[in-house]
């Protein structure tokens, strides 16, 4: 094996990326402002109605096929095959790691011993995790050989509450232990919300929601901003401006938008 030593500026950054809230709050069309061309491995059947006006983005629509079909593909060293699909791209986006997990344990109780659907126990939901996290995992790896920014949009589930019941927190609809697992290889994990028709992104845990992170963006200050676009007429901050500030002033911080 040969090392190299290098300066971290040597190498060119990439974006990976979470991006989590409620049905219809904006993280689809915040994805497709992406850097550059992208691809969007569709799994959530007309997930894509919301971007139609938004240009430079193709889609590789997945989510006809069987689960089984979807899973197995999708854990392989090249999930979809995909590496030789990217090369024209610049960003990949998998929409929904939700919907990717629903099938992958609709797979799981299938192969796993003593589960069902109804029930599908420890050995349904440990093999459900093991696909998630390997369908995650490659897709880091492909989009990295590659430097290809890489971002998976995930749905946002009923909040937990205790027995009395209040809300003691909300996270990502994947079930158990798999925000925190599928979080830990991505530099940002956004939450996004629709508040009184005005788009919010928190960028580090509020409102009893987690989990959130951020590289590109300080987080001394505020944990949250509201999100000005416009997605019939593209004007607006975009995740491809952020990302071009961040890289072109040598990976300093950005300052939360007002």
């Amino acid at each position: 094996m040969e090392l190299k030593i290098e300066k971290p500026t040597d190498t060119l950054g990439r974006l990976s990326m979470i991006l989590w809230g409620d049905a219809g709050c904006g993280k689809t069309t915040l994805a497709a402002t992406a850097p550059g061309r992208k691809l969007f491995v569709m799994i959530d059947p007309d997930g894509d109605m919301s971007i139609r006006n938004i240009p430079n983005w193709e889609r590789l629509y997945i989510a006809n096929e069987k689960s089984i079909d979807i899973v197995k593909e999708g854990v392989k060293p090249d999930p979809y095959g995909l590496y030789n699909m990217i090369a024209g791209f610049d960003t990949v986006i998998v929409d929904s790691l939700t919907k990717f997990s629903e099938h992958a344990l609709r797979h799981a109780v299938n192969v796993a011993p003593k589960s069902t659907i109804e029930a599908p126990g420890l050995n349904g939901y440990g093999m459900r995790n093991i696909f998630v996290g390997s369908f995650v995992s490659n897709m880091i790896r492909i989009t990295g050989m590659l430097n290809k920014h890489i971002i998976f949009i995930t749905h946002e589930k009923d909040a937990d509450r205790n027995s009395d019941g209040g809300v003691i927190g909300v996270s990502m609809m994947l079930g158990g232990q798999l925000p925190n697992i599928t979080s830990k290889d991505i530099s940002e994990v956004w939450n996004v919300r629709d508040h009184g028709g005005k788009r919010y992104i928190s960028i580090r845990p509020e409102r009893m929601r987690s989990p959130m992170k951020s590289r590109m963006f300080d987080m001394a200050g505020k944990t949250s901003f509201e999100w000005h676009y416009n997605a019939n007429n593209d004007e607006g901050p975009k995740l491809e401006d952020w990302w071009n500030t961040y890289i072109n002033t040598g990976y300093i911080k950005l300052q939360v938008p007002k």
